[in-house]
């Protein structure tokens, strides 16, 4: 280890973890070899997509992708749909992504409970979706339930856990987001109807449609259950809406815009890997031995490699030096006695 150090010269290493992916991060470290005190930045994967050409549903796709790759394809940012678009073959069919709305997976606000199956009201067999916008749910003043667009204002029925009365019917009109943020600053939460007896009571204070806390999300998250923060669709899509919902998305390989299809159809799709960030490690040493030498080249590639290993458990990382503008060491040249400046300011 070299524990006096005077002279000082900039080099590059390569770093590759496992047999296929590169690390490469644009930062400056001062290396010293016997501090215990170096760090690698954790870094976030990125995708690689492969378009898979034999038909499947988009279950089928799904199960396929999740025993071959990784998933089916997510698309979180336009620079990833930037690359979808070069690895898929366009050929003009659609290609399942991971993208589906669930229109069935239903939650209540309190407790974030999953839809109680056991009790349920739908109006005309409902819920119905419509033009693939409606995600909030109404209980009419006849007592059955409605999904409606979450932005319309309506009255709304908090839950009071503490009170008298546990139904506090709130006649301002609001949209359902400010409806439950009202019942949640003033009371408990917008209201859970568990079974009949409850739909019931609830049902005697309406006049007209109100809010309760049924909600869900629409087509959201993707199917490795990231969130949906990006989407591409044709105009006019998604409308997966009446009774026979088409509610899983395919990217059509021509245009690469986004179509809602029927779930029982079978197309081509888009799988993914999760590959580690490339980066890029520009390490400056400062040492008094002659860097140029193979044999001390050899020794820091070893020492740094156990120390990264140690501390970070990276045991696939393999390092190597690399040519930089036709050398792989750059002597800085000395400073004239009286500059102001030190080396490597």
């Amino acid at each position: 280890m070299c524990s006096v150090l005077r002279s000082q010269q900039t080099h590059k290493l390569e770093a590759t973890a496992g047999p296929s992916f590169l690390f490469r991060m644009s930062v400056v470290l001062l290396l010293v070899l016997t501090s215990s005190g170096l760090s690698v930045s954790s870094m976030s994967m990125f995708r690689e997509y492969h378009h898979m050409k034999t038909p499947k549903t988009w279950a089928e796709a799904q199960r396929y992708c999740r025993e071959a790759y990784a998933d089916l394809a997510t698309v979180e940012t336009q620079h990833e749909n930037n690359n979808l678009q070069r690895a898929i073959q366009k050929n003009g069919r659609f290609a399942w992504i991971g993208l589906h709305d669930d229109v069935f997976r239903w939650k209540w606000t309190m407790g974030d409970e999953d839809f109680n199956y056991d009790h349920k009201n739908w109006k005309d067999d409902g819920p119905k979706n419509l033009n693939s916008s409606e995600s909030c749910v109404v209980m009419t003043n006849k007592g059955v339930w409605r999904d409606e667009i979450c932005e319309k204002e309506r009255p709304s029925v908090c839950f009071y856990e503490p009170g008298p009365s546990k139904y506090i019917l709130v006649e301002t009109m609001m949209t359902w987001q400010k409806a439950k943020e009202y019942c949640r600053s003033r009371y408990t939460d917008l209201v859970r109807v568990r079974n009949a007896r409850e739909n019931e009571e609830i049902n005697q204070m309406l006049r007209r449609n109100a809010w309760i806390g049924l909600h869900r999300d629409l087509w959201s998250p993707w199917s490795d259950q990231s969130p949906t923060n990006f989407t591409n669709w044709n105009e006019g899509q998604p409308d997966n809406s009446g009774p026979n919902m088409t509610s899983c998305a395919a990217v059509n390989t021509s245009t690469g815009k986004w179509w809602d299809v029927d779930c029982e159809e079978e197309h081509e799709f888009i799988c993914q890997t999760l590959i580690p960030p490339r980066t890029r490690f520009v390490l400056r040493f400062q040492s008094e031995a002659d860097l140029t030498d193979p044999d001390i080249q050899q020794q820091i590639l070893e020492q740094l490699q156990a120390k990264l290993e140690e501390a970070h458990e990276l045991t696939e990382l393999k390092l190597r030096w690399i040519q930089a503008d036709e050398q792989t060491f750059h002597k800085k040249q000395k400073k004239k006695q009286g500059s102001a400046s030190r080396a490597g300011d």
